[in-house]
């Protein structure tokens, strides 16, 4: 069962977010999926405050972050959000003309957080390559296996 706040309209508006931000380039799943996770968690990437929650294991995400964006531009192209095209090297999403109009009508909280992150992390991360952005994750992973040491200590140290 997807979550309400996991699903395919709500991961799509995410996306949808990054898309207006980075128009008109286009972006691959690849990078999507990880700037997804920056948009959501922008303060473990030395960004501005993040949408969600820092819990323990946020990795875990990755797991399903990819099938659930899939299925979100699935939402967005059919909606004539997004528009998607093969390539050589893949298949490049980008915003439609209408995708900017429709962004601005959000206008919630959490909408307008969205878009102030959704431009900081296509910003901070547009000049660098799909390699050194995974790696800027895996730096944050690091960091987050030494946090949940600290709230689950091995069995030993519990005896």
């Amino acid at each position: 069962m997807t979550s309400a706040l996991n699903g395919p309209l709500e991961v799509g508006v995410r996306v949808l977010a990054v898309l207006t931000a980075a128009f008109p380039t286009r972006l691959d799943l690849n990078r999507l999926v990880l700037l997804d996770y920056g948009l959501l968690h922008s303060a473990d990437l030395g960004g501005p405050q993040s949408l969600h929650p820092p819990l323990p294991m946020r990795t875990g995400e990755f797991g399903v972050k990819r099938e659930r964006i899939q299925e979100g531009l699935e939402v967005l192209v059919r909606a004539d959000l997004a528009h998607m095209e093969p390539s050589a090297t893949g298949i490049h999403f980008w915003a439609s003309e209408r995708a900017n109009g429709f962004v601005r009508l959000l206008e919630t909280e959490y909408a307008r957080g969205l878009s102030e992150r959704a431009g900081w992390v296509v910003d901070h991360f547009d000049d660098i390559s799909d390699a050194e952005l995974r790696e800027a994750m895996r730096s944050v992973f690091g960091h987050w296996a030494e946090e949940f040491e600290h709230v689950n200590p091995p069995v030993s140290e519990m005896s």
